[in-house]
Formats: C-alpha cells, sequence, structure tokens
C-alpha cells in the first residue's frame, strides 16, 4: 500500500521565502493568488515592513512557494501525488520513478511524471475542453492561413521536456516549430508554446512547478489560463533571465501570440 506521509514543515524566515520566489519569477500579486493571502499583505512581508508574520500567514506562505512536500517512507514507493491534492516536492532530493515506469501506466491513466515524481490527473472539465478547442481552432486556422511550418498539438501527448528519462508533461495545448521534435510517439525538448488551463487541483502545479520547468527547458511562451479568474496570464522567456516578461490579461482582451507573428487571439469572441 502507498504511504503518503507529510513532513514536517522546517522553520522558515522570511530570506529563505524570497530566495525562492525569486527562483521560480513570480510576482506578489501571483502568490498572494496562490497563497490566499491579501496582496497588501504579501506586500508587507517581501518589503519588510512586516517581520514578524502570524505563523497561519507563513504556512500558507510556505505551502504556496512550493517549500512543504509530501515523501515516501524507506521501502515504500509512496512518492506519487494525486490531484486534487497539490503537494509536490520542489528540492534537489528527485523522485524514484522513470520513463520506463511512466511507459508501464496503463493507457487509460492520465499522468504527467515530473523530476521523477508521477502525477496523477483527472479528467477535464467540459469548460476546460471548450477553451482548449477554441484556442486549437485559431492557433490553427492562423498557422494555415499563412503556410507556416509549426504544428499546434492538443493534449494529451508526451512532452519529454528535459529529454531525459525523469519528466514528461502532457501540456494542455502546444506550438512546436522544430518538427524534428516530434518522433511520432512523443515530443522530445521543449515545445515553443504552452498553454495550460488552471483547475482547483492544478493551481500551484501550473503557476509555480511547470511555470520553472518549462523555463528552465527553454519554453518561449507559456499561458496559463484561468476560467475562475476569467485571466490568462502569458509568460515570456528569453535567453537572457532581464527578458523575462509578464502580462495579465481577461477574458475581454486581445492577446497576442508571439510565437506566431502576427496572431491575435480575442478571447472576448471566444464562444466561452
Amino acid at each position: 500500500m502507498l504511504l503518503l506521509v507529510r513532513r514536517e514543515r522546517l522553520s522558515m524566515d522570511i530570506e529563505s521565502l524570497i530566495r525562492r520566489k525569486k527562483e521560480l519569477g513570480i510576482t506578489n500579486q501571483q502568490l498572494a493568488q496562490i497563497s490566499g493571502i491579501s496582496l497588501g499583505t504579501v506586500n508587507k512581508i517581501f518589503s519588510g515592513a512586516t517581520r514578524s508574520p502570524q505563523n497561519d500567514t507563513m504556512n500558507a506562505l510556505v505551502s504556496a512557494l512550493g517549500l512543504d512536500f509530501y515523501q515516501y517512507r524507506p521501502g515504500s514507493r509512496a512518492d506519487v501525488i494525486c490531484e486534487p491534492s497539490s503537494a509536490y516536492q520542489m528540492d534537489t532530493n528527485s523522485g524514484i520513478y522513470t520513463l520506463d515506469d511512466y511507459d508501464s501506466l496503463p493507457v487509460e491513466v492520465r499522468a504527467e511524471l515530473i523530476d521523477g515524481y508521477l502525477v496523477f490527473m483527472e479528467a477535464p472539465s467540459v469548460r476546460h475542453q471548450e477553451i482548449i478547442g477554441e484556442l486549437y481552432y485559431c492557433i490553427r486556422h492562423h498557422i494555415k492561413k499563412a503556410k507556416g511550418s509549426c504544428k499546434v498539438i492538443l493534449s494529451p501527448v508526451d512532452v519529454q521536456l528535459d529529454n531525459d528519462d525523469r519528466t514528461v508533461v502532457q501540456p494542455d495545448l502546444l506550438i512546436v516549430c522544430d518538427r524534428g521534435k516530434s518522433d511520432g510517439h512523443r515530443i522530445h525538448g521543449a515545445p515553443d508554446y504552452v498553454a495550460e488551463v488552471v483547475s482547483a487541483g492544478s493551481r500551484k502545479r501550473d503557476y509555480l512547478v511547470k511555470l520553472n520547468k518549462y523555463w528552465t527547458a527553454g519554453v518561449r511562451e507559456y499561458w496559463i489560463i484561468d476560467p475562475d479568474g476569467r485571466k490568462v496570464t502569458v509568460y515570456e522567456f528569453g535567453e537572457q533571465e532581464e527578458n523575462f516578461q509578464m502580462q495579465t490579461y481577461t477574458f475581454q482582451d486581445k492577446i497576442p501570440v508571439s510565437t506566431c507573428t502576427g496572431l491575435v487571439i480575442d478571447f472576448s469572441e471566444l464562444d466561452l
């Protein structure tokens, strides 16, 4: 039987949180949204105005920054993270699963392998599929009309993101411009563009874990679409850290797709 146990939280000082936040490249506003702490409180803590936050506040920030996680007991293969739990280990102790374990899963099981951890996913909602379907149609129509060479692909498709045997993700939607990255079975290496639709169980993974993974792997553009908040957060990753850009849009905005020159998605015209 798989036994999941929560590791005791390490005592965290504010400097540790600041370093972690910088590593992940997230803003105070994003951290407030993920943690459930007010933006004003987050601003005060990270500016140094509040030096002794309440324990509940610190615990929420520690959790939101991925500094609490589950671990497996010695002798058990328990490093399996299941939705809707948002726990995920984000330190140097990688999980024990590999590509061979991932490939041996039953075909009907939806899962991702992230740094050696298996993350099992629920079936997407109708609204999730409607959003991705509309986005796919707009991008595909533009590429075909422009006679472009890039390919837009819907999930589920395996992406061996780091080109190793410890990470395989299934983005909701992706664009690959180097067709040599596809072997007909899965994508090897980073797509040029990735879109993820946020659900209650995937929020921390999409905003923190995958943001970091996509950035370091070489994804050029990453969209996080939040149906409940009716907003789209767009990240553009340059080759240098100073080229990192983030912009938040609403479902009433026109959003340019940098990966596809000339393409603008007018969310107000989508049937959502």
